[in-house]
C-alpha cells in the first residue's frame, strides 16, 4: 500500500497556517522594532505588553533548553504535518474539522516559535498578564489546540462508549 498525500483534506489545516503563522511574526516583529528588551507599556499593571526572549519552553518554563526545544518541536512539527497529509485517514478523530483545527493550531503554533528559535535563538514572548507568564500568539494557539485536542479525545471516547452500548 503506497501513502499518498491528501491535499484536498488538507486546505483547511494549511490555511490556518497561513493566517496564524504571519500574525504570530508580525505581532513578535512589532514588538521587537517598538520595544526595548524587558520594556513594558504600561510599566506596571494587570495586562501589559513586555519584550521578552524566551529561550525554554512555552510560557517560560525550562529557560535553558534552547536546543532541546528546538529539535523537539522540529520533529513534533514534522510529524503532525505527516499525519494532517498522510495519516489522519486512518486516525478517525483528526479526521474531523474539530481535529483538523485542533492540529492546525498546535502546528501553527509550533511553527511560529521554531522560527523564532531558528532566526533569533529565542522566542519572543510579549503578552503580558501579572498573574501569568509572557506569552505570544503562537503559544496561544498551541493551548487552544491542545485543548481542542483533548475535546475531540473525549467526544471520540464518548462516541465510542454509546455505539458499544455503555462504558468502555
Amino acid at each position: 500500500m503506497q501513502l499518498k498525500p491528501d491535499i484536498k483534506g488538507s486546505l483547511g489545516y494549511f490555511s490556518i497556517l497561513l493566517a496564524v503563522v504571519p500574525l504570530d511574526q508580525l505581532t513578535k516583529w512589532w514588538i521587537r522594532t517598538n520595544f526595548y528588551l524587558g520594556e513594558s507599556r504600561p510599566p506596571d499593571g494587570f495586562f501589559r505588553l513586555s519584550y521578552i526572549q524566551n529561550t525554554g519552553a512555552s510560557f517560560g518554563i525550562f529557560p535553558d533548553g534552547a536546543l532541546f526545544f528546538t529539535i523537539f518541536s522540529t520533529l513534533s512539527f514534522v510529524i503532525m504535518v505527516s499525519i494532517m497529509l498522510f495519516f489522519r485517514p486512518f486516525l478517525p478523530p483528526l479526521d474531523t474539522r474539530l481535529g483538523k483545527l485542533a492540529l492546525a493550531l498546535v502546528s501553527a503554533g509550533t511553527l511560529g516559535n521554531l522560527i523564532d528559535r531558528y532566526s533569533l535563538g529565542f522566542v519572543v514572548d510579549f503578552i503580558n498578564f501579572s498573574f501569568w507568564p509572557a506569552f505570544n500568539v503562537a503559544d496561544s494557539a498551541i493551548v487552544v489546540g491542545a485543548m481542542l485536542l483533548g475535546l475531540v479525545i473525549i467526544l471520540d471516547y464518548k462516541r465510542d462508549e454509546a455505539s458499544n452500548g455503555g462504558p468502555v
